[in-house]
């Protein structure tokens, strides 16, 4: 997970809510006419990553594969939701929707906005440091910056652990980033990079990390190559 630098309101979203409001209607979301114009624009802002797994997103709805919707942070509806942020702009980011249609309690596959559904998780990606609260493990999985390496050992000794170390473990378990899908798909990310690394001196791999964190399109799981690049450092 990352710090999403949000931009100024778009004017697809400014423009509907200003004649919503002269009206004296309701800022409902899902009478918004544009969720596919803004959904262009989240994938931009996000270098066209998911805001929670960092898989590659390539288009609005449509086919899994790359699809993406736009994500409340604060949710909509339920015991959690806002009306309020339902129209607030720095509430709403693009989500992968690759486990869509799957049942909450197919657990090994369904993850990120998918599976949060209408609970709540803390806003890691609204924070400038984000990226030093979580770490990667060999395994795959996606684990709290602390002294544990594996994620049961964080679930088994969660009372102890420091209050941000709590909230990554609450925000990983609500998003199921640790599904078996993602783990091994990181792992397969994981032994790839390895084996490319152990052929590149220092100074090429600080210039491949500029790179990456250069590029308009994010590589997919980017923390998580980063994470292990700057261990070589």
């Amino acid at each position: 997970m990352r710090y999403i630098e949000k931009t100024a309101e778009p004017a697809c979203m400014t423009t509907w809510k200003q004649k919503r409001e002269s009206a004296k209607q309701k800022l409902v979301y899902d009478e918004f006419d544009k969720k596919r114009e803004l959904n262009d624009l989240l994938r931009e802002e996000q270098h066209h990553i998911c805001c929670y797994c960092q898989q590659k997103l390539t288009h609005y709805q449509g086919s899994k594969i790359g699809g993406s919707h736009n994500e409340h942070l604060d949710p909509q509806n339920g015991e959690y939701g806002h009306d309020t942020h339902q129209m607030n702009y720095y509430n709403i980011y693009a989500c992968c929707i690759d486990s869509q249609g799957l049942k909450k309690k197919e657990k090994e596959k369904k993850h990120c906005g998918e599976f949060k559904g209408d609970d709540i998780i803390w806003g890691f990606i609204q924070k400038s440091d984000c990226v030093e609260c979580f770490k990667y493990n060999v395994l795959g999985e996606i684990i709290p910056n602390g002294e544990y390496d594996k994620w049961e050992d964080y679930q088994i000794n969660y009372s102890v652990l420091p209050i941000v170390q709590k909230d990554a473990v609450y925000t990983i378990q609500n998003l199921n980033l640790n599904c078996n899908y993602l783990k091994d798909d990181r792992k397969k990310e994981i032994t790839a990079l390895l084996s490319i690394l152990v052929t590149m001196s220092k100074e090429q791999v600080e210039q491949r990390i500029s790179t990456i964190e250069s590029e308009q399109c994010y590589q997919r799981y980017i923390d998580l190559l980063l994470y292990y690049m700057k261990k070589k450092q």
